[in-house]
């Protein structure tokens, strides 16, 4: 079976089934709780979420993943809490985030845009910011605070902003690190998430290019008490991150 036949029939089987799985499965349950708080809509949606989320990795893509979680037991109990950092490279990596666990994120604007994708992404609690408008990055920002550390609850955050050009996480000085700042002032915990494998997968056209392997890693919490300045514990987070996706490249990459 050549590699053009295996594409195009997976975009077909992702194309007729992706939204109808949607409709189904996520959209009903979502619709049902937006009036109540928001911890109450994670626990109710987030099994559905999750359930998607594989679906669209393991089906619509034709994807294998692999998955490692490190946290404590302690720190796996609901609701969430602390700031949850990942590299950034594809469209899918917040799937494969919701396909552990879920964990709010701060998202684009333009997801607000895609037809009922964006409304249940606003109803599961994403926060959404127009990364050209300084004022909305601020709003974010303060919305975020009272998350962290007002509510005791989490946020889901890509440092680099946009996503990384290479198949590797972007160095440090390039990333953008203020919550990681405020992390470190009001001493919430940090997890760092590795990602691997999610760049490329879907092109800026839609197109699914199948048969990729995925994988995850979820490092313990690194603790702000443990560092001196903002700016050691920030880089020591980003390590776990770089280090994990190393990990996984050696694991699954080709």
């Amino acid at each position: 079976m050549s590699r053009l036949f295996v594409q195009v029939l997976a975009q077909i089987w992702a194309s007729l089934t992706l939204p109808i799985v949607f409709v189904v499965l996520v959209l009903p349950v979502t619709l049902v709780v937006i009036p109540l708080p928001l911890k109450y809509r994670l626990r109710v949606v987030g099994p559905f979420w999750k359930l998607f989320s594989l679906y669209c990795i393991r089906v619509g893509c034709w994807g294998t993943l692999y998955s490692e979680d490190n946290r404590k037991p302690e720190d796996c109990t609901y609701p969430p809490h602390g700031l949850y950092i990942a590299n950034h490279q594809g469209f899918l990596d917040i799937p494969i985030v919701l396909s552990q666990f879920q964990v709010p994120p701060i998202m684009k604007k333009e997801v607000l845009y895609i037809p009922i994708l964006g409304v249940m992404a606003w109803a599961a609690g994403a926060l959404v910011v127009s990364r050209g408008k300084r004022n909305s990055r601020k709003k974010v920002f303060v919305k975020a605070r009272k998350r962290l550390v007002d509510d005791n609850f989490a946020v889901q955050y890509y440092p680099e902003g946009t996503r990384s050009k290479t198949a590797i996480p972007k160095e440090y000085k390039d990333l953008k690190i203020t919550l990681l700042q405020l992390a470190w002032e009001a001493k919430v915990p940090v997890f760092p998430i590795s990602i691997y494998g999610t760049r490329g997968v879907i092109s800026k056209w839609g197109i699914i290019r199948p048969g990729h392997k995925f994988g995850i890693i979820t490092s313990s919490a690194v603790n702000p008490n443990d560092f001196d300045n903002p700016n050691s514990f920030a880089k020591a987070c980003w390590e776990k991150v770089t280090s994990g996706h190393s990990k996984l490249s050696s694991l699954l990459g080709s």
